[in-house]
């Protein structure tokens, strides 16, 4: 009873830990609303946006900025107001808050507030202004502290409608402001000196710039389609990705084998391997099981998908793997084998179907095996697809014979399940050990906690698909659940507990306890991460284990300091308007990515992040394409799920078009002058083994050709 009591606890403490850590524990500090007056305007007319933050006792915030001689650790202990750049709402005057208490530290003043707290800000709404509902795009972040730390926060969204009734003159003291305002970025005015990322040949960077350096969306997914369709049509010359010393036909296969290979560590195919044991340990108990011919067709079937897929099938496949009801299918038949792995029931055909099967010596098992391998294929997908995509990229080349492409396909696809051949034949050898009962459902229920942790990605999957921000499985819950799932099965290795169907064991072996130490050293690993720093960001536990985990998980898009647009055109525009008054050109990063591409995360969290690569980067507009989604983040004014899902589809369509491949992530470089729009350099690896390599490719990319 004790012990139940203990596992109930550490289980309980480590999800309370993880919901503590969410930044919506701020409602806990603090009660925070705010509102617009008048929430509908006419055109012309000035609204008043207001933030009430009533401050709980024992904690406190701070104001819009410290005084002059405040220390220089705590001149950013303040909440900022971020107004738009441009849109229909145009801020005018300057924003107030609240004056509050000061405190001296080390002599130095420190300005905060307790109680309560009022921010406010003006708008015009343009006269230009399309009428309709809006949301205010106004980003207000702030913190609520006490004595133990802070948890950052955000003013909530509001919203106001702009009414169709004729405009009212703006009022005399804003009236500048407003004229000058742009309404949209193709209104900005070009600039005079220094723009944005100016980059000659040599590889230098202004800094400085008064173009924006987030271009707004197109004003629907129609003209964004139009708007892809022109640049394909201007592009005059085309760079193809360099192959890292091919060598022909054999060199092709070769990199099948390589990228097969790489394909089998990627996160995603890691849950199958306890469901392929767990399957055939239940075949090898029927009378007439044959391992090696089964585990022959479980693999033939993975190739032959995988096969068709490389060749045909990639988009129809593509977008199975990343539907949100296949995910969420795919999560809850994860839950299914894991309670069956808990010893909870026992899987087993209907009795029709069983005596059927039986009386045609195993039929079916050749059923049962193959629906095995084609989940096996669609789960481990997500992951296998962009290496999968260069092989579209061939095909639509032209460089090989459809043969040479099959005999590509089908080496890659036979390289990556042959592992899974032995892991198929491996249980029929395991029973046939003597003493092996009781290990073997350890296996199991260790393996069935990791079917548990594999269920909550796939449902995270399907939450980012259907709703703007997730609200269930946000990143800190599951990754909180994961080092509960971490702790339990590390104390059940170490037999602190049993299940019912276990066997009373006195001892646990030296294996059996590695693993166990093994777990638990996991949960304490990736605890830090649910907590967040003084920027609201989850810690980063160092190292390349996090990193994988983290980028399997999805984790939530965070704002940084690289700014992203979504609009290759109005990225295109001002580039060249900045090459017309600079007179050099000026060059674009194209990120084809989507927003459940494991890998595109991997290489954002782990290697944009690195110094020497976020360097690199700022000297370039950055611009990404979402082929299954777009974030709502890229729409200021807000946009509904058809347009974010249909300009999706219309960036895949353009990355076939011009690239030949769906691969994700893919990274092309632009170069824009007043006459020209060239690619320059296309990355043609997918997940970043080598920072140094893609910094090189970033550097030739913009020296280019000298003309």
């Amino acid at each position: 009873m004790r012990l139940k009591v203990l596992i109930a606890a550490i289980i309980g403490g480590a999800l309370f830990v993880a919901g503590d850590a969410r930044a919506d524990g701020i409602a806990d500090r603090a009660e925070v609303t705010a509102e617009v007056t008048p929430h509908s305007a006419r055109r012309g007319e000035t609204v008043v946006w207001k933030m009430t933050m009533s401050i709980r006792p024992g904690f406190h915030s701070y104001p819009l900025k410290q005084p002059p001689e405040t220390h220089a650790e705590f001149k950013d202990e303040v909440t900022t107001v971020r107004p738009p750049k441009f849109g229909p709402f145009v801020p005018v005057g300057t924003p107030t808050g609240p004056r509050g208490q000061m405190e001296k530290i080390d002599g130095k003043p420190l300005e905060y507030f307790t109680d309560l707290g009022v921010f406010e800000g003006r708008f015009v709404v343009s006269p230009g202004a399309k009428p309709g509902k809006y949301k205010l795009p106004l980003k207000v972040n702030f913190t609520v502290c006490d004595n133990m730390g802070c948890l950052p926060g955000s003013a909530p969204d509001v919203e106001i409608e702009i009414l169709e009734d004729p405009p009212v003159p703006v009022e005399t003291a804003y009236k500048s402001q407003v004229d000058t305002f742009p309404l949209t970025e193709s209104d900005t005015s070009p600039p005079t000196k220094q723009p944005d990322r100016a980059v000659d040949n040599s590889g230098s960077s202004n800094a400085a710039s008064k173009s924006p350096k987030v271009v707004p969306p197109a004003g629907s997914a129609k003209e964004h389609e139009s708007n892809l369709k022109d640049i394909e049509e201007h592009l005059e010359k085309f760079v193809k990705p360099t192959s890292r010393g091919s060598g022909g036909l054999w060199g092709f296969l070769l990199a099948a084998i390589f990228w097969g290979a790489v394909a089998l560590v990627t996160p995603c195919v890691f849950p199958m391997i306890p469901i392929t044991v767990s399957f055939f340990l239940h075949q090898s108990d029927h009378e007439h099981h044959r391992p090696i011919r089964m585990a022959l067709i479980y693999c033939g079937t993975i190739i032959l998908v995988l096969g068709i897929a490389a060749l045909t099938l990639l988009k129809v496949f593509r977008e199975l793997s990343i539907h949100p009801a296949m995910n969420i299918a795919l999560g809850a038949l994860f839950i299914f084998f894991a309670l069956s792995l808990f010893g909870m029931y026992e899987i087993t055909l209907p009795s029709k179907l069983t005596a059927f099967t039986s009386s045609r010596e195993g039929g079916g098992g050749v059923a049962g095996t193959i629906f095995m391998a084609l989940t096996f294929t669609i789960v481990s997908f997500t992951c296998v697809a962009p290496f999968l995509g260069g092989f579209s990229g061939m095909a639509a080349s032209g460089e090989f014979s459809n043969f040479e492409l099959f005999l590509g396909a089908m080496v890659f696809s036979t390289t990556f399940a042959a592992p899974f051949f032995l892991l198929a034949i491996f249980p029929s050898m395991i029973k046939k050990l003597p003493q092996s009962g009781s290990w073997l459902n350890s296996v199991k229920v260790v393996m069935g906690f990791m079917e548990l942790a594999a269920c909550l990605k796939f449902f995270r999957t399907a939450e980012l698909r259907l709703l703007p921000h997730t609200s269930y499985f946000t990143y800190d819950l599951v990754l909180g659940i994961w080092v509960a799932l971490a702790l339990i099965a590390g104390l059940y290795l170490l037999n602190l507990f049993r299940l019912h169907h276990d066997e009373p064991i006195e001892h646990i072996g030296v294996m059996r306890m590695l693993f166990g130490l093994a777990f638990l050293s996991l949960a304490v690993y990736f605890l830090p991460a649910i907590f967040k720093n003084g920027k609201g960001e989850n810690e980063r536990p160092s190292g390349v284990v996090y990193a994988w985990v983290d980028s399997f998980l999805l984790p939530e898009p965070g704002d940084g300091d690289l700014e992203w647009s979504s609009n290759l055109k109005g990225s295109i525009d001002v580039a060249r308007r900045e090459s017309i008054s600079s007179g050099k050109s000026q060059f674009l990063l194209l990120d084809c990515t989507g927003v459940t591409c494991t890998n595109c995360k991997y290489n954002e969290r782990t290697i944009f992040t690195r110094p020497e690569v976020h360097q690199e980067l700022l000297k370039y507009r950055l611009v990404q394409q979402y082929t299954d989604i777009v974030p709502e983040s890229f729409y200021p004014q807000g946009a509904n799920e058809d347009q974010r899902l249909d300009e999706a589809n219309a960036n895949l369509a353009f990355q076939r078009r011009v690239f030949g491949t769906e691969q994700l992530p893919l990274y092309a470089v632009f170069e824009v002058d007043k006459d020209h729009v060239i690619v320059r350099g296309v990355y043609d690896e997918a997940k970043i083994n080598e920072p140094a390599a893609f910094i090189k490719f970033l550097n030739e990319a913009r020296a280019g050709d000298k003309k």
